[in-house]
């Protein structure tokens, strides 16, 4: 019996030196064991769908706890939320066994779902700040967006083509549906009656164009080129102005219309897709970046004006899983230049980017009632504070600044302040490889993803105006 006890004695002084040894060990690291603990926890769960999980009550955990339980408290918030809220969690039976039906509270609440249960109560029960129309949304959006993908695929292997025909330019504006149920209605006139409930604001909205009006009705009167460049643009202190290029003119005149065929004729990409996001973006979802915005805009083009637009979701800057910009261009002439080479019938090249501010300054305006991403059109002029960088050159140069300045024209004409003054540069940024290509900046890291969406609509509806040459 007294070896027993003693057998006993010397295993619990082994247990208590293990315990302490992992604390004192770990107590260096605590980041990484919090990383840890969370990512365990998080994986059982998922795994588990937490089925037949009962709720621990621990009184007074966070004053009481010892410090291993206080880590695994911190690391796992959601069994914090477990033991503070467990008159809040909905059960749902699925094929006899209980799963909890809930969203996970935490940072990456848009990421999990604890069970198919939760999934399906999740669009319809509101946890912290997931409200019911948010997370009805979320899920919307990520089918839409796959949906998109798979549309996408198609159009560049040819199974499908656009829909429209070439005689009636697309589908009708005032009743097409998109893959979210979203009914189109064509735009009401800018010029409303000042009685109406937003007369004042038609009122500001008329003022505001007749202004953009005037501006642009003087340059092309007076064709004069420091009016041009001060009205029109911003020029990088990087680069200087080769003035023979800025013909007014010219670049007002250039025919940059395209006729519609069922052939590929629009390629959306993103130098930049794997770093560019927005505020409230999650981490590593494409959807939530700057790709998942550029899907949208190719959807309108394709669903709403008829013109058969292939997206490229390559995340360019990303090399060997690291972010990598400035390795990014490269690698991404070599892949657009690619696919201009198997279809040469892509006469519009966009790269959409998210602008980088590095402050809190919002790019936004108002369009339609909803709070909107401002858009910025970027040219590289192949030219530094020297002159012209030879290695650069650009033979369609003249080309781009038309196409962009016509773009920025036509907006002021729509809308009063969506478009930002075209942004000047140095170096070319593939801008070489067509005619009409364009190098967007849209809004910045401040602005919200909904806000970056909103913007595809009227970017949309002025690139086919532009095309279309209306």
């Amino acid at each position: 019996m007294e070896k027993n006890k003693f057998k006993l004695g010397i295993l619990c002084i082994c247990i208590i030196i293990v315990i302490t040894m992992w604390t004192g060990i770990h107590t260096k690291d605590k980041k990484g064991m919090i990383e840890g603990i969370q990512d365990m926890f998080i994986d059982y769960i998922v795994d588990a769908g937490m089925s037949n999980i009962g709720i621990v009550e621990l009184t007074g955990h966070d004053k009481y706890a010892s410090f291993q339980w206080k880590v695994i408290f911190e690391a796992c918030p959601f069994m914090t939320y477990l033991v503070e809220n467990i008159e809040n969690i909905d059960r749902k039976s699925i094929n006899g066994s209980e799963s909890l039906a809930s969203v996970y509270p935490g940072y990456r609440s848009r990421n999990y779902f604890w069970s198919g249960a939760g999934s399906d109560m999740a669009v319809t029960r509101r946890l912290f700040e997931n409200s019911d129309m948010q997370v009805a949304e979320m899920l919307e959006e990520e089918k839409d967006y796959n949906n998109m993908l798979a549309e996408n695929e198609k159009v560049k292997s040819g199974e499908i083509t656009v829909k429209g025909t070439e005689e009636s330019g697309g589908t009708d504006h005032d009743g097409s549906m998109n893959a979210a149920g979203e009914t189109y209605i064509e735009e009401p006139s800018s010029d409303s009656s000042p009685g109406s409930e937003t007369g004042d604001a038609d009122e500001v909205f008329a003022t505001q164009i007749k202004n953009n009006l005037l501006s642009i009705e003087k340059l092309k009167k007076s064709k004069s080129r420091p009016y041009l460049l001060k009205n029109f643009y911003i020029t990088d202190s990087s680069t200087s102005i080769d003035n023979s290029i800025f013909n007014v003119g010219k670049l007002l005149s250039k025919d940059v219309t395209l006729k519609k065929s069922q052939e590929p004729q629009i390629l959306i990409f993103h130098t930049h897709g794997g770093s560019e996001a927005f505020i409230d973006s999650k981490k590593g979802r494409k959807q939530e970046s700057i790709i998942g915005v550029g899907s949208r805009l190719a959807y309108l083009l394709r669903e709403k004006y008829g013109y058969n637009v292939i997206h490229d979701t390559t995340e360019y800057d990303k090399i060997n899983g690291s972010i990598d910009r400035s390795k990014a261009y490269n690698k991404a002439a070599e892949s657009i230049s690619k696919t201009l080479e198997e279809y040469p019938s892509i006469q519009v090249v966009i790269d959409l980017h998210r602008d980088g501010v590095g402050n809190s300054v919002q790019r936004l305006t108002t369009i339609d009632g909803k709070r909107t991403a401002q858009v910025m059109f970027f040219n590289g002029l192949s030219r530094n504070a020297s002159g012209n960088i030879d290695y650069l050159y650009n033979k369609n140069l003249q080309a781009n600044l038309a196409f962009s300045l016509q773009m920025k024209l036509k907006c002021m004409e729509n809308y009063p302040d969506f478009a930002r003054p075209v942004y000047l540069k140095g170096y070319r940024y593939n801008m070489h490889l067509r005619e009409r290509y364009l190098l967007i900046e849209l809004g910045n890291e401040n602005n919200t993803l909904q806000e970056a969406k909103n913007a595809m609509d009227p970017l949309a509806k002025v690139l086919d105006q532009v095309l279309t040459g209306e």
